[in-house]
């Protein structure tokens, strides 16, 4: 009979993502971009004593880019990622067996989702969340999604990692993420590795963006970065350069073939983070094959 001290807790179904979290020091311009360029609802805004701090952009009912104003804010923009699970309490738990370190309990700020942030062992914040009936976007679900928005799904986010080690353990062995793709700028390095959630129905992914030597702001706005699918990135992209763009905000190229052969065109924010439109599949209707080159480390 088996020691039941030896079975692997089981995994709550992570769902998906829900949220990305970066900071600027200017919210109405960034919230330009996202409603008069890319087409999205008004944001939802949380104040202190009076003034905007927070505001949610509303991708789809389940999906938000979340910026929290910091006027101090230099070059590191990334808070975190937010991933929507199942079961929230559950998952706490199945952390906290799993051996990390974990809250006491799981918090609900009034946003419309139960929580709980702990870091990866890379020591980024990760965020869990649980949707509920009540709270901020709650009160507009099925709402606030305009036939004008560039994208209905973000597909994918990416962020930094100095390394890959460290990631691979948290999220393959903890979390079941399952690699798929990686790929670099020659045969012998691997910068850009992505991960795919074990339980999304809607086939979302990470991207882990590797580097080995130190970076400056605009470089790390590159790096960090969400990803939204459309259907044809040269009309999408046409479609933004017609809208305001506003001040201080970089136009995209025109669509390039990605390392793993999707189309795609990058935007950017006043803050430099990035927005990346992106083919739903690989141009020609093949994937890039995967280089397993060796993954880029930084050491500073």
């Amino acid at each position: 009979m088996t020691d039941p001290k030896l079975i692997r807790p089981q995994r709550p179904k992570i769902i998906g993502i829900a949220h990305f979290s970066v900071l600027t020091d200017d919210l109405e311009n960034t919230a330009s971009f996202f409603t008069d360029c890319f087409g999205y609802a008004k944001p939802y805004y949380v104040e202190r004593e009076g003034k905007p701090t927070m505001m949610f952009v509303k991708i789809n009912d389940r999906q938000y880019v979340e910026f929290t104003k910091d006027d101090e804010c230099k070059e590191w923009k990334y808070r975190h990622t937010a991933f929507e699970v199942e079961d929230i309490e559950a998952m706490r738990i199945y952390l906290r067996m799993m051996g990390v370190k974990v809250p006491d309990e799981v918090s609900d700020p009034g946003f419309g989702f139960k929580c709980f942030f702990i870091k990866d062992f890379s020591g980024h914040d990760v965020e869990f969340v649980q949707y509920t009936d009540s709270g901020l976007l709650a009160e507009h679900k099925g709402q606030d999604m305009p036939d004008t928005r560039i994208s209905d799904i973000m597909r994918h986010v990416g962020w930094l990692c100095d390394d890959f080690s460290k990631d691979l353990a948290f999220y393959s062995f903890i979390l079941g993420f399952k690699e798929y793709w990686r790929g670099g700028p020659d045969d012998n390095t691997s910068k850009w590795i992505k991960l795919s959630m074990p339980d999304s129905p809607r086939r979302e992914y990470i991207e882990i963006m590797l580097y080995d030597q130190k970076l400056d702001q605009a470089e790390m706005g590159c790096q960090n970065h969400i990803g939204l699918d459309v259907d044809d990135v040269p009309a999408a992209r046409e479609i933004l350069l017609s809208r305001n763009i506003p001040e201080g905000c970089i136009p995209g190229e025109p669509m390039k073939i990605g390392a793993c052969g999707y189309g795609q065109s990058n935007f950017f924010t006043k803050d430099l983070t990035r927005v990346e439109i992106m083919t739903k599949e690989a141009v020609g209707g093949k994937p890039t094959p995967t280089i397993y080159g060796i993954p880029a480390r930084y050491e500073a």
